[in-house]
């Protein structure tokens, strides 16, 4: 071993015995904590922002699943609704998967309500 190698191994066996030193400065640090804080604070408000969301469309899917059929049940089926609702319902179900596996598209569904319900749907 030579005395290039030597010094070299020497050097490397004093840098592994004292760990490496940092220096921060107070507003170094403070910028750190403000990251993190806004970090954990965006995913935060990210999962309430998701939570309210999942309510808010639990919400609309169950009373555009009851208005229908309260309809059919109060004005059209008044004698038949306790036989033909459970059937309407399966249906409703049915097409709600498969609107969710994109099977059926939204424009088609508008398209129809158009034509056959004389009802225009339109984003504002």
């Amino acid at each position: 071993m030579n005395r290039a190698e030597r010094r070299r191994l020497k050097k490397k066996a004093e840098k592994e015995k004292h760990p490496a030193t940092y220096t921060f400065t107070k507003e170094t640090l403070d910028m750190y904590v403000k990251q993190a804080l806004e970090k954990e604070y965006n995913e935060r408000i990210e999962r309430v922002k998701e939570a309210a969301m999942e309510a808010a469309i639990d919400h609309a899917i169950s009373l555009l699943f009851a208005l229908p059929c309260e309809v059919l049940k109060d004005h059209y089926w008044k004698k038949t609704y306790k036989k033909r609702l459970p059937g309407f319902v399966d249906h409703l179900f049915e097409y709600y998967e498969k609107w969710k596996n994109d099977e059926l598209s939204t424009e088609q569904l508008k398209a129809d309500l158009w034509e056959y319900g004389g009802i225009k749907l339109e984003e504002l």
